[in-house]
């Protein structure tokens, strides 16, 4: 079928990966080709190529968008713990705007410039909690593969393995008590069900209560 043109003025990078977005948001990303980006501009697809490399240039730049929509805020105001929780959730906001495109900023390398503000404030709260710069990067660190972690669930890209426990232990809950695993069995209401903040408030929870004892002097 002939690609059928509308377009009008002339076209930008930044127009080809908001509509890219828009794509991939309406059919996922895995459908997602230049083809459709191109029709969906109102361009022949060869057009694309006066602005992006391939795909995968754009698959980056529409990372590096999702992640440029953190809203930072102020963190050098609030209660050091306050503000990183809510770095926190400024990530999981951003990336809960485009659902379906989501895992491209958690399985895709970002551009450094896309990611420096984000990282330059967590720095800046892990500063103000008492860390120095070492400490602080290895918290940083665990931060973000705990972030990445929690979201690919959310956003169903963990693997499935994670995601299958609920729909078991609801399932066979009659034979767990004999199924020669305690542990599993006396938590299958919990396994049963996952409420995706709860679980990330709970693992920042966590993870201040380390860095407070990391830094409070000790008794």
């Amino acid at each position: 079928m002939a690609q059928r043109l509308t377009r009008r003025g002339p076209l930008s990078r930044q127009e080809i990966v908001l509509l890219a977005l828009e794509v991939a948001e309406a059919e996922g990303v895995e459908k997602l080709s230049l083809h459709k980006v191109a029709a969906a501009a109102g361009v022949r697809t060869m057009s694309l190529y006066n602005h992006i490399r391939d795909k995968d240039d754009v698959l980056d730049a529409m990372a590096d968008t999702i992640l440029r929509r953190v809203g930072i805020g102020d963190t050098d105001a609030p209660e050091w713990s306050d503000a990183l929780r809510q770095l926190a959730f400024a990530f999981r906001a951003a990336a809960l705007e485009f659902p379906r495109s989501a895992p491209l900023v958690l399985t895709r390398r970002m551009n450094a410039p896309a990611g420096l503000p984000l990282v330059e404030a967590a720095l800046r709260v892990l500063r103000r909690a008492g860390l120095e710069p070492p400490a602080a990067v290895h918290v940083l660190r665990s931060f973000i593969a705990f972030l990445i972690g929690t979201l690919s669930r959310e956003v169903g890209t963990a693997p499935s393995y994670a995601a299958v426990i609920p729909e078991v232990v609801t399932s066979r809950a009659a034979d767990l008590a004999t199924s020669g695993y305690p542990a599993v069995a006396a938590a299958a209401a919990e396994l049963s069900v996952c409420d995706h903040e709860a679980e990330l408030r709970f693992g920042l929870d966590l993870l201040i209560e380390g860095v407070r004892r990391r830094t409070e002097p000790a008794a």
